[in-house]
């Protein structure tokens, strides 16, 4: 009995010592992490004055201590304390949607390890083993760069704007397949998100705007669409750590929000950029191939493409998902062909 307690004593003191050096090792690389985001706060500055965002030149330790802290720390977005609603435009008035104008920045992509709800999925779902691959769906956590001013539509595309782009005569020539008319129904049609898309159909209607219009439209990455929906902010949402109440179309979300039907755009208060919708209502297609991980070399906000794509990224939640699922850095990856209610479409147009 008395070696069981010494073993076990001796476990605790190293365990102990490990736990030391853990805190001794953070808190050497959070002066330079803080350093290098007061570098940032103002490399963010001067790419909203002047419409870029070079790369910035930060040291190794403060890259590495930027890297290592943000794992765990929540610290702060650079710029985010000067985020404000960027200028809403159409590019033609009759069928293109609203689009709102997103400064060039920078910002911290994925969540820190200690965000709650950043595991539920691996927990509430057997087995086990088969979610261990997920478990760091959402990070590394990375400082990403957006390099160019985007414009985002400012919701989800509606039923409206979708049956207007199929009722183009040129729809089939500029998108380069067959008209496809969805057959949801409800009172309020026209001001629901047009649901039930396939990858391939957020693509064509991108293909056929930027015909429609002659500039350039396309899915944002998932690097892009996560600087859109935080706007400056760390939390797990664009509005605070809890989902509360009727901040959000998802299942538990408040009265307003029963999960049970996707739900008009624009119910609820935008986010910092004066986007609606990117969180909740419905999942979004995005540009990037599926990685249970994010790529810690990649910091220019491009798209993470493979050979063969087998399946690609939704982001932003449902309005039939619990609040877990409805966060600015979850991740999921279905087939490109699913067209489940619930998977809509929001583009980005390059500036």
């Amino acid at each position: 009995m008395r070696l069981i307690f010494r073993f076990v004593a001796t476990v605790f003191r190293w365990v102990f010592y490990l736990v030391l050096l853990s805190v001794v090792v953070l808190v050497a690389l959070y002066f330079p992490a803080k350093s290098a985001l007061r570098k940032l706060d103002d490399a963010a500055a001067l790419a909203v004055a002047e419409g870029a965002a070079p790369p910035v030149d930060l040291s190794r330790l403060q890259r590495l201590g930027l890297f290592v802290t943000s794992q765990l720390l929540p610290l702060h977005q650079p710029g985010g304390a000067t985020v404000v609603a960027g200028k809403v435009f159409r590019d033609c008035p009759d069928l293109c949607p609203e689009m709102v104008a997103i400064p060039a920045g920078y910002y911290l992509m994925g969540s820190p390890l200690i965000e709650g709800d950043r595991y539920v999925h691996v927990v509430s779902r057997r087995p086990w083993r088969k979610q261990l691959p997920f478990i760091n769906r959402e990070g590394p956590r990375r400082l990403v760069r957006i390099p160019a001013p985007l414009a985002f539509s400012s919701h989800e595309i509606t039923f409206a704007e979708w049956d207007a782009a199929q009722a183009d005569p040129d729809w089939e020539a500029a998108s380069g397949q067959p008209p496809r008319a969805l057959t949801y129904q409800a009172d309020n049609r026209e001001t629901l998100p047009a649901t039930g898309f396939m990858w391939y159909d957020a693509q064509a209607y991108a293909r056929w705007l930027s015909a429609r219009t002659g500039q350039t439209y396309r899915l944002a990455t998932d690097a892009e669409w996560e600087y859109a929906a935080r706007a400056g902010t760390v939390t797990a949402r664009p509005w605070g750590m809890e989902i509360g109440s009727d901040m959000a179309a998802c299942a538990g979300c408040g009265p307003a929000s029963d999960g049970l039907s996707i739900g008009p755009v624009g119910r609820f208060p935008p986010n910092g950029f004066g986007l609606y919708d990117m969180i909740g209502n419905g999942w979004e297609w995005v540009e990037d191939c599926f990685a249970p991980w994010h790529d810690p070399v990649k910091t220019d906000g491009s798209a993470h493409l493979f050979e063969e794509c087998e399946f690609v990224t939704f982001r932003g939640g449902s309005f039939e998902d619990p609040p877990w699922q409805n966060r600015s850095a979850m991740r999921v990856g279905p087939h490109p062909d699913n067209d489940a209610p619930g998977s809509v479409i929001r583009l980005v147009r390059e500036m």
